[in-house]
């Protein structure tokens, strides 16, 4: 059983690692990503991974305290979405300039794991703070709209850095 005091200090922890992740995920999507100023983009990266991991993490006793198996999900997918991102582009930089296709394919992976986990944020920010109100149509579209939305941005991404091997 977690106290209050705790509750509302990982809670706070939470919000906070969230709002830092929104901000800089939109900034490092933004960014470019190769060339002369793609340093940005890395920095930002870093900074974006460290909150969605923090938030995920804090993520998984919140929603156990609170039974709700959701967001508990969509925490722990977070999580590994962010962790695969982060070890796609290491492995992806590690193998750039033996093999392009390799390089490609797990570039690909990254963009499609951060990506992910950027839509699972939202996922969960939406299905907490209902901010056009409540029920079952408007939770469907807290649920899905993200997942929409970001998977055309997914795709055109993905499909600009090559076709895979």
């Amino acid at each position: 059983m977690m106290t209050l005091e705790l509750h509302w200090l990982m809670l706070t922890l939470h919000i906070a690692l969230g709002f830092g992740g929104f901000v800089l995920g939109a900034l490092a999507l933004a960014l470019p990503k190769f060339g002369l100023n793609s340093h940005w983009h890395r920095r930002i990266g870093r900074l974006y991974a460290g909150c969605m991991l923090g938030m995920a993490v804090l993520s998984v006793p919140l929603a156990l305290a609170q039974h709700d198996y959701m967001l508990l999900s969509i925490g722990l997918l977070t999580l590994g979405w962010v962790a695969g991102g982060w070890v796609a582009l290491r492995m992806a930089l590690g193998r750039k300039h033996r093999n392009r296709h390799t390089f490609a394919n797990l570039l690909r992976a990254h963009i499609m794991l951060m990506g992910s986990s950027y839509i699972a944020a939202w996922t969960a920010f939406l299905v907490n703070v209902q901010p056009l109100g409540s029920g079952a149509l408007l939770f469907w579209v807290y649920v899905l709209g993200p997942s929409v939305i970001g998977s055309a941005f997914i795709s055109r991404a993905t499909a600009r850095v090559g076709a895979p091997a």
